[in-house]
């Protein structure tokens, strides 16, 4: 088993991001909230999930080992496979997720993609006692600029959603204004930390 991968972030796309392992490009499928902080010629550890299929093997990663249990958790649902499982995470911070299982907010979670009402109600149904254990754990581990809360301002309220009106999932969002805010002040103009915020990696 694959436990971790560590090594230089050659590219990186929505879902996929490529690491220079001692110069063996390694393929990594990831949330879309992993894969915006990954920048090229960075280091980067992504804790991994071999998945083995009849006709291939995919290596999935996560930004920390409560993320990848999350992952483990969702898959192990009946209807929800790895690839909705990934869209899943890259739309919704974990313990949001865990919270809403364990409330049992079956509408917070048809929101996320590949997720509809039947399937929600199956995952409080399998989830919820587990989700409660694993939810204290959520809070500091994924703290990071993604999940850390922004400046509270109009300017700042209007720019994230609008980042979220042009397609953009709430976590990518978040990161990408903090760094525009820290870029710009909280003081900018709308517009000003949307245009920056849509020219970060």
């Amino acid at each position: 088993m694959i436990d971790f991968v560590r090594g230089t972030v050659a590219y990186a796309s929505e879902s996929r991001i490529v690491l220079d392992v001692h110069g063996m490009g390694m393929g990594v499928d990831v949330p879309a909230s992993v894969a915006a902080k990954a920048v090229p010629g960075q280091e980067m550890l992504l804790h991994t999930e071999l998945l083995v299929r009849e006709d291939a093997l995919q290596l999935v990663g996560f930004a920390t080992v409560q993320q990848r249990q999350l992952f483990r958790s969702l898959t192990s649902v009946s209807g929800i496979g790895p690839k909705v499982a990934l869209k899943a995470l890259g739309s919704i911070e974990p313990e949001e997720l865990a919270g809403a299982i364990v409330h049992g907010d079956v509408t917070r979670l048809t929101r996320l993609p590949g997720i509809g009402k039947k399937t929600a109600q199956v995952l409080v149904a399998t989830l919820a006692d587990s989700m409660a254990k694993l939810r204290p754990s959520l809070g500091s581990a994924t703290a990071s600029p993604a999940s850390a809360p922004l400046a509270r301002t109009t300017a700042v309220d209007d720019a994230l959603l609008a980042l979220m009106a042009l397609g953009m999932d709430e976590t990518r969002a978040r990161l990408a204004l903090s760094r525009a805010v820290d870029a710009l002040g909280t003081e900018a103009a709308t517009a000003n930390l949307v245009t920056l915020a849509l020219r970060q990696p």
